[in-house]
């Protein structure tokens, strides 16, 4: 999910969109870092606290849906 939110200006603006009707900072999703070993961690926990704002993006981008 972070990779396809951040392949575009365009789609990480609309994120940033999403969660600043919402949230009183927006953030964005994280990477996950190979060589850091609590970077996958991080990545989850926050994939998780941003459910509901994930869900609103994918009726946007509909192609990042898994099948």
């Amino acid at each position: 999910m972070s990779i396809a939110v951040g392949a575009s200006p365009q789609q990480r603006q609309h994120f940033i969109k999403i969660l600043n009707n919402r949230v009183k900072i927006p953030t964005t999703l994280l990477y996950d870092v190979k060589t850091r070993w609590n970077s996958t961690l991080n990545m989850l926990e926050r994939s998780v606290r941003f459910g509901e704002f994930t869900k609103d993006w994918l009726q946007t981008y509909a192609e990042f849906t898994p099948p």
